[in-house]
């Protein structure tokens, strides 16, 4: 139990901003919390449901909707939305693979990544203000804790593409089986809660999203880094919300 916690600790602690107090450190720990991922995508899906909730009954939906969204991307530290900024930056402006990876673990953003950050939260706020308010928290645990299993799917389904040191050296070991069930379990357990309909147009959306840009980064830089994971959570979370504007309409 105790190495259990340790963890979850682990997860809390690279995954979010969230205190996690003190943890036994290590990269195969760090590899082993993979298992909490789709965990912790619960806990911030929750903390915006709850701050949209609180919120609803004092500002316009859209208002609440906002502040929602600004306190998730504090809770990760945006951390994903880093990884989708850098992402563009890498492979908008990198013409080989060893400038896209010097250009992902610059510490500045460029145009690349700007643009796709505006059209990230434009995006994430259109889509959610054509969702039904009463299916907000659900939409919202059950993207941000099913979108959180994609990274995994790519971990062990492709390479680390980085060779020197790096914050997400973690990731160059496949999962374990126990570290995957676990994870799955997380990341379809909010499933429950939403419609059948979305269940079933949700999983090949993401299947593809996960395969084109497997296939993408395999072509241009032999695998994926960090940052390639952080924008596939983004896009995958981004999918999540198309397909319940879609299935879940204000009207």
């Amino acid at each position: 139990m105790k190495q259990q916690i340790n963890l979850f600790f682990h997860a809390l602690f690279f995954y979010s901003r969230i205190p996690a107090g003190k943890i036994n450190y290590s990269e195969e720990n760090l590899t082993k919390a993979f298992r909490y991922f789709p965990l912790i995508g619960i806990i911030v899906g929750a903390i915006g449901g709850g701050i949209f909730l609180l919120f609803r009954w004092i500002f316009p939906v859209p208002v609440a909707l906002v502040i929602s969204v600004a306190v998730m991307v504090i809770v990760t530290g945006a951390l994903h939305e880093d990884g989708l900024s850098d992402f563009f930056d890498g492979f908008g402006g990198g013409r080989d693979k060893e400038r896209i990876l010097a250009i992902m673990k610059e510490s500045t953003i460029g145009a690349y990544g700007v643009i796709a950050l505006i059209l990230l939260f434009v995006s994430k706020l259109t889509l959610l203000l054509s969702i039904n308010p009463s299916h907000i928290i659900t939409v919202l645990i059950a993207s941000h804790a099913s979108s959180r299993m994609m990274p995994i799917f790519l971990i062990n389904s492709s390479h680390y593409a980085r060779t020197g040191e790096s914050k997400a050296m973690h990731t160059r070991r496949r999962t374990d089986k126990v570290t995957f069930v676990i994870a799955l379990i997380f990341g379809l357990l909010p499933l429950v809660f939403i419609s059948w309909k979305i269940i079933l147009v949700v999983i090949p959306v993401y299947a593809m999203i996960v395969m084109v840009l497997k296939k993408y980064t395999e072509r241009k830089i032999g695998g994926f880094t960090g940052d390639v994971l952080g924008a596939l959570q983004q896009f995958s979370e981004l999918a999540f919300y198309l397909v319940c504007a879609a299935l879940y309409p204000i009207s």
